[in-house]
């Protein structure tokens, strides 16, 4: 191939590659494997008009930089369907899905509370919504953060501060599910 084409050709290529890298660095694989297709398909054109030993060269080099962007490509996790990462909340809590917590884990919330009648409780939006972590809001103003599995303080830094929270819900609220789900136990 004449050298100048061949030339063009190749910086092309490295454009391309270097688009597709920058895709990888945004963690966009569906743009990313496009991008890689196109630049593939220009290096199997340029490969079998490779003259001489420099060009050659040239077409293994390129050869090996699609390689390790395949290899890239391959690293990256396809975009989640899950709302964790967007940044939305994954359970919605609602005075229903409050009445769904077992009994006893609804006692020990209301125990926590202590005698702070206006104390308000937010519960964690993410996992599945069975033991959910919790934070309860004292009128004080302070605000406790509990495990939801042992309902003990939780005190990991930061665990008072977390955004996956609900609302606040009043003492009320919790005293009317934990009243619903002992009807239905009867």
């Amino acid at each position: 191939m004449e050298p100048d084409k061949f030339r063009e050709s190749r910086q092309e290529i490295n454009r391309m590659c270097k688009n597709v890298h920058a895709l990888i660095d945004q963690k966009d694989l569906e743009q990313s494997k496009a991008g890689y297709e196109k630049v593939h398909e220009h290096f199997k054109i340029l490969k079998p008009q490779a003259e001489g030993e420099i060009q050659k060269r040239s077409v293994k080099n390129l050869g090996i930089k699609l390689k390790n962007l395949s290899t890239l490509i391959r690293k990256l996790k396809p975009k989640s369907s899950g709302t964790r990462k967007s940044g939305k909340a994954g359970i919605v809590w609602d005075d229903t899905r409050l009445a769904q917590l077992d009994t006893v884990f609804l006692e020990k919330m209301l125990q926590n509370m202590g005698t702070d009648e206006n104390a308000t409780v937010c519960l964690g939006t993410t996992g599945k919504g069975i033991r959910p972590n919790y934070q309860i809001h004292f009128n004080d103003r302070t605000v406790t953060a509990y495990s939801g599995a042992s309902h003990k303080p939780n005190l990991k830094p930061g665990a008072a501060k977390t955004k996956n929270i609900s609302p606040p819900f009043a003492r009320t609220i919790l005293e009317n599910a934990l009243s619903q789900n002992s009807q239905k136990e009867n």
